[in-house]
């Protein structure tokens, strides 16, 4: 199998700048599964709600394929691949990050291989599964889905 690759991901559009894992960070604020699967997180002034929402779809029997949530230290696995971002993004002819972000694809996931051991009929049912990656101030949470989610913006 390939190494993983964190490619980064952009779901939230802002004016000024993309949160920051350091220095603007995003805060988990809470979870629901039922038909749609829905993250929400707060800024740090707490002025602001980011829905992410992972719709049901009557074509498909589940919003999403899974999920996990970790306490954002026990993962030294994630930092080491986000520490390869930076240096892959140069190699690749992009733009230097200004910023240390949130939101991730995985590329080569073993989380989506884990997943596959335990289920493999999910590479038919489900072959545009992608990983999506959240790092919160407090935990790092992981989406396999086939899609992008919708993101809404609530002011409080």
């Amino acid at each position: 199998m390939n190494k993983e690759k964190l490619t980064v991901w952009e779901p939230i559009k802002t004016k000024d700048n993309q949160f920051s894992r350091l220095y603007n960070e995003l805060v988990f604020f809470e979870m629901h599964y039922q038909k749609d699967f829905v993250l929400v997180f707060e800024d740090t002034d707490h002025s602001k709600k980011y829905i992410f929402t992972y719709d049901y779809n009557k074509s498909q029997k589940y919003a999403i394929i899974t999920f996990r949530l970790f306490d954002e230290m026990t993962r030294p696995d994630i930092e080491e691949l986000i520490s390869k971002v930076g240096k892959e993004r140069e190699e690749e002819g992009l733009s230097k990050l200004t910023y240390e972000p949130n939101f991730y694809k995985v590329e080569n996931s073993s989380f989506l291989s884990w997943y596959d051991n335990i289920f493999p009929a999910r590479a038919s049912l489900q072959p545009k599964a992608e990983h999506h990656l959240y790092i919160t101030s407090d935990y790092i949470i992981d989406v396999l889905s086939e899609y992008d989610p919708t993101v809404a913006v609530e002011f409080q």
